[in-house]
């Protein structure tokens, strides 16, 4: 038998005719397109596990195709979502890493990178990707990589950066709720209420419907005074999350602030239920307590007079 009609199993080293699909030995598929039916086979079922959650299934099967065909970005990006899931963040950049060497213009890994060094605190590391890819030749608007350089530059520190990049993303796209959100936390920030409230209705409005965005618009309305909008929206943070602490917290302070003595001790009770080992609601029992002597002494001042 000549050589040239012979094939060896990659796999098991065992000789085969090259007319062979599979291996004799080990049923390895010996041909390209069956490689690729069986690799597209292994990702629907990998899918599947997905849909379940049960990721170390997925990750047997990527890293399965991955020996079969290890510069195939895509499942080196599927595979550092599911490690990202798991908090297995350093194989997760690894596969992102890999993934943007084989394929530079690669924007969802290269914006997926971004995001996992950002929320490790790695923020320099971050803003260099996230530069990077607003490089890129790719056809893609970014209103969110601009929005995310916002956050970074934020958390260090550099507002006027920030609020630059807010307002890059908002004139990219202006129904991208995300950044007027941020722009109202640094117009609170700096005391500018009513551009504050405005940024945060703005948000709501374009349905960003999260517990952050109506406690900090209830803060906002406190700061003026508006004790109903105040007390309705961190109302609708709690509707939003029954286990948002912060809401609960601005709630109890503003009954106590406004001598709602009976509605503050409703919502502390609830907190201490709700989150039976915070040390909080020590202080917050104080105040309460503290207003309910000044409330008796006032009474008993205005009995005095009376008689």
């Amino acid at each position: 038998m000549e050589n040239s009609r012979l094939v060896e199993c990659p796999k098991c080293k065992t000789t085969n005719q090259e007319n062979y699909n599979y291996c004799y030995n080990c049923a390895y598929p010996l041909k390209e397109y069956i490689k690729d039916k069986e690799i597209s086979r292994l990702m629907g079922i990998a899918l599947g596990y997905e849909m379940v959650n049960i990721f170390d299934k997925v990750v047997e099967i990527y890293e399965a195709i991955l020996r079969e065909k290890p510069y195939y970005a895509d499942i080196r990006y599927r595979l550092a979502l599911v490690y990202e899931v798991q908090a297995k963040y350093d194989k997760a950049i690894e596969h992102l890493q890999e993934a943007l060497n084989i394929n530079p213009d690669y924007i969802q890994a290269r914006n997926k990178l971004a995001d996992i060094l950002a929320t490790l605190g790695k923020y320099q590391e971050a803003l260099i990707e996230y530069k990077t890819l607003l490089a890129t030749k790719v056809r893609y608007s970014f209103a969110d990589v601009y929005n995310n350089i916002g956050v970074i530059y934020e958390k260090l520190g550099n507002i006027k950066q920030a609020k630059s990049y807010y307002m890059r993303a908002i004139s990219i796209n202006p129904r991208f709720a995300k950044p007027y959100y941020n722009l109202g936390n640094i117009m609170f920030a700096k005391g500018n209420y009513d551009a504050a409230i405005a940024n945060y209705k703005k948000a709501i409005n374009l349905k960003l419907e999260i517990p952050e965005v109506y406690n900090n618009l209830g803060l906002a309305f406190y700061k003026q005074n508006n004790i109903n909008e105040a007390l309705e929206n961190l109302q609708k943070a709690i509707s939003l999350d029954d286990l948002f602490f912060d809401a609960y917290y601005n709630l109890a302070l503003i009954y106590i602030q406004i001598n709602d003595l009976n509605k503050a001790q409703e919502v502390i009770d609830k907190i201490k239920q709700r989150f039976p080992y915070t040390y909080d609601v020590i202080y917050l029992e104080k105040s309460l307590q503290k207003k309910s002597r000044e409330k008796l002494k006032r009474e008993q001042i205005n009995n005095m007079e009376i008689e």
